[in-house]
């Protein structure tokens, strides 16, 4: 199967809305709990290293625009792995953690509500934790629409390859 040529603008999109997200979501953080606060930071710093290293240097993506946020990219720190095939269980379990990571803000913001460890929003906090819940649910959406939906990574089970081959199988 041949590779999808992703645009340029692709990226960029998926990026625009996914590292403005991130950056939201540690200043959100940033004040209200530092203990939630440097597990947002650690956690960040290893999908950025770990997650580039077990899934997007094996992907036939590697260097070269793709939908994930600039992940192609960041991947380049390693060499390309062509001895063994795309882990799609590394890939799931890269996204699985990116997910559960974008979720302790919004944990802090309802451990603040319930008073148990966070410091007190204020109705700006809100306002901005918010505009970050739109801001990732946007995130995803386009992500999908414009990543997994055309995607021909058959090892990733949320790609159109994998959901194409499962149909012809039935």
């Amino acid at each position: 199967m041949s590779s999808v040529n992703w645009s340029r603008k692709t990226m960029l999109l998926n990026a625009l809305l996914f590292w403005p997200a991130v950056i939201l979501g540690g200043y959100l953080l940033w004040d209200k709990s530092d203990v939630m606060f440097w597990i947002y930071f650690a956690i960040w710093i290893e999908i950025i290293v770990l997650g580039r290293y077990f899934v997007c240097r094996r992907c036939k993506y590697y260097g070269v625009d793709c939908p994930t946020f600039g992940y192609s990219y960041l991947a380049r720190m390693f060499r390309k792995d062509e001895s063994k095939p795309f882990s799609g269980r590394a890939c799931h379990i890269d996204a699985l953690v990116q997910m559960l990571v974008m979720l302790l803000p919004i944990l802090a913001w309802i451990f603040s509500l319930c008073g148990i460890v966070v410091a007190e929003y204020s109705k700006t906090d809100h306002i901005i934790t918010g505009i970050y819940v739109a801001l990732g649910i946007l995130m995803m959406c386009v992500h999908n629409a414009s990543g997994c939906s055309r995607c021909d990574v058959a090892e990733c089970r949320v790609s159109r390859a994998a959901k194409e081959r499962r149909s012809k199988s039935r």
